[in-house]
């Protein structure tokens, strides 16, 4: 049914008076050569590309899955703050993680536009940081539109037994400097436009994602993943990798020996989970090819982690934070 989808984005296209190409290439960033790529075979739609292509014209996706009542095929859902709210996402992506502990040799591979929602977890006040701009920025709930951030005191984060989990499960996770850089920007905007609480509350939600920064990187060395209150700790096999690739939204594929499950999430365009083969295969090549194209920074790596790592100090002072 996924042919269809190109049928529609005509039919709305001609309606607004525009090439069909020209609307994609501009919305995609794409040339208009590769635009009629997509067009003459709708497989190579990316998922993502579909997402968004879907959100600009008001098209529910969920018409275009498999119609087999034994699968998942196509859900889309909306972040707000009042019918899905990212306790509803937490609690989603936990069942996903339930799903792969429960089936031996699981793993995950996550295509991440930024740092993996897991990671923050293990730090309360920087978990609680992304908390609020998911709040006031993409769920515009409007409690948090005069807010400043305060801290919390909490010593856990309420979803840190979603980073536990994660540590069993095998992973490969692909970023870019997006990736690194995206919160830094934030913690840098919010400090600038006066809102943390005080310098203390900026200084210690910046040293938390210094923190994260140093696990990763550790995790890379190791190739296994960490807890960082367990010294000693030595979780599931880890492989990071660096592309140059732009990542349009966070792209998870959860495969056990059951299934394949697709995630493509963002705080702009929502959550897709779907088992059709469409999304699944689009959402995995789109992974692959990154990969492919990227510097592998796990075990053998060092020098390029050493460079990576180097960048990132460079952009805290070039940001002067």
């Amino acid at each position: 049914m996924i042919e269809n989808f190109t049928q529609l984005l005509n039919e709305k296209t001609k309606k607004m008076g525009l090439r069909t190409a020209a609307f994609m290439a501009d919305l995609l960033s794409i040339s208009e050569d590769a635009a009629y790529r997509r067009i003459r075979n709708p497989q190579a739609l990316r998922a993502d590309e579909m997402i968004k292509i879907a959100r600009e014209l008001d098209i529910d996706l969920s018409q275009f899955s498999n119609t087999n009542s034994n699968m998942l095929t196509v859900e889309v859902k909306t972040l707000n703050f009042e019918t899905y709210t990212s306790k509803d996402f937490f609690k989603e992506l936990e069942s996903r993680i339930d799903h792969c502990i429960f089936h031996p040799h699981s793993q995950i591979t996550y295509g991440a536009k930024e740092i993996p929602f897991f990671y923050y977890m293990w730090f309360p006040k920087l978990a609680a940081f992304k908390n609020f701009i998911w709040q006031r920025e993409f769920l515009k709930d409007p409690a948090f539109n005069k807010s400043i951030f305060e801290g919390t005191t909490e010593r856990e984060s309420q979803y840190i037994r979603l980073a536990e989990k994660y540590l069993k499960i095998t992973s490969h996770e692909i970023w870019g400097y997006e990736t690194l850089y995206s919160t830094l920007y934030q913690i840098q905007h919010y400090h600038e436009s006066g809102l943390f609480k005080d310098e203390h509350t900026y200084r210690e939600v910046l040293s938390q994602y210094d923190m994260l920064i140093d696990m990763v990187f550790q995790q890379a060395e190791l190739g296994r993943k960490l807890n960082p209150y367990l010294p000693n700790y030595r979780g599931s096999r880890f492989k990071l990798y660096f592309t140059p690739m732009i990542t349009v939204d966070n792209s998870i594929i959860f495969h056990s020996i059951k299934e394949k499950i697709a995630m493509i999430c963002s705080p702009m365009s929502g959550v897709v989970v779907s088992d059709n083969a469409h999304w699944v295969y689009s959402t995995e090549s789109w992974l692959e090819t990154s990969k492919e194209n990227g510097i592998l920074l796990s075990k053998t790596g060092n020098l390029a982690r050493q460079k990576l790592r180097k960048e990132f100090e460079d952009k805290k002072t070039l940001l002067g934070i």
